[in-house]
C-alpha cells in the first residue's frame, strides 16, 4: 500500500470477478474495471453518514447518537455508492473512540456475512438501493486535534473523546511544553471548582498521581491520560 499506482497496476491486469475492499486507502478508478467485474466496499459507520477516510472520529466529532457499518458497491466517489446491507446501533456513553473501533469493525464482519448471502440468492445481480438522504464527510486534521483554551470545557472534552487512543490524542500547548491528551473529564466537585475559579484558562492548578487538572474557561477538566513530548 505504500506504492497506490502499482497497486492499482497490478489489480487493473488480475483476472477476477469480485473485489472486496475492507480499509483500503485507494479511490479506484471504477471505469477501468472490467465491465462484468464487481467492486465492493465495506465502511465502517451507516452511510451515507460519515463518509470518508477517518469516519470513526467523526462519530463522536459530530456528535452522533449512533455507529453502525454499510456493504456497498463502489462507484467513482468516496463511499457513495449503492447499499448492498447495512445496520445501525444505538451509542452508549460508556463507549469510548479504542471500544467504538472494536464494535465497528465486528458489526462490519456481520454486515458483510449478511450482504454476501444477499448477493448470492440474487446471483450477483445488481441489488444495491442508492444513498438517498444527506451525506456527511469526515476526514481528521490537525486543527480538529488541537486544543485551545479559548473554547468552553464541553468542546475541549468532545475534541478529547474525538481522537481518544494512544495512535491519535490532542495536542496542547501548556506552559511552553507539548502535551498529548487522551483521555480527560470535566471536574464537577463545587469547593474545586470554586478554588480555582480565578485562575487562568490553560493553567495547571493541581498535579497528582500521573494525572492533572487543568483551568478553562468555564470550568476545570482532569486530564488522565497524557503524554509529553
Amino acid at each position: 500500500m505504500e506504492n497506490k499506482e502499482k497497486c492499482l497496476d497490478e489489480l487493473l491486469t488480475i483476472s477476477f470477478d469480485i473485489l472486496i475492499s475492507n480499509g483500503c486507502p485507494i479511490i479506484f478508478p471504477v471505469k477501468k474495471f472490467k465491465t462484468h467485474q464487481i467492486l465492493i466496499n465495506i465502511h465502517p459507520t451507516y452511510l451515507p453518514h460519515l463518509q470518508g477516510k477517518t469516519p470513526m472520529n467523526g462519530v463522536f466529532y459530530l456528535k452522533y447518537s449512533f455507529y453502525g457499518a454499510t456493504m456497498h458497491y463502489i462507484d467513482k466517489g468516496i463511499d457513495t455508492g449503492d447499499i448492498i446491507h447495512q445496520k445501525k446501533v444505538k451509542l452508549t456513553n460508556d463507549v469510548d473512540l479504542g471500544l467504538l473501533y472494536h464494535l465497528a469493525m465486528k458489526l462490519e464482519g456481520s454486515v458483510f456475512k449478511k450482504g454476501w448471502r444477499k448477493l448470492k440468492k440474487a446471483n450477483f445481480k445488481h441489488i444495491g438501493v442508492k444513498q438517498c438522504i444527506e451525506s456527511t464527510y469526515f476526514n481528521r486534521n490537525y486543527e480538529m486535534q488541537h486544543l485551545s483554551f479559548k473554547d468552553n470545557t464541553n468542546t475541549l472534552l468532545l475534541k478529547i473523546k474525538s481522537f481518544g487512543i494512544k495512535s491519535q490524542g490532542c495536542i496542547a500547548i501548556i506552559n511552553d511544553t507539548k502535551y498529548i491528551i487522551f483521555e480527560a473529564e470535566s471536574i464537577i466537585h463545587k469547593p474545586l471548582l470554586k478554588s480555582y475559579k480565578k485562575s487562568k484558562p490553560g493553567e495547571i492548578v493541581l498535579s497528582y498521581d500521573e494525572k492533572f487538572l487543568i483551568k478553562t474557561i468555564d470550568g476545570i477538566i482532569k486530564v488522565k491520560k497524557y503524554e509529553i513530548l
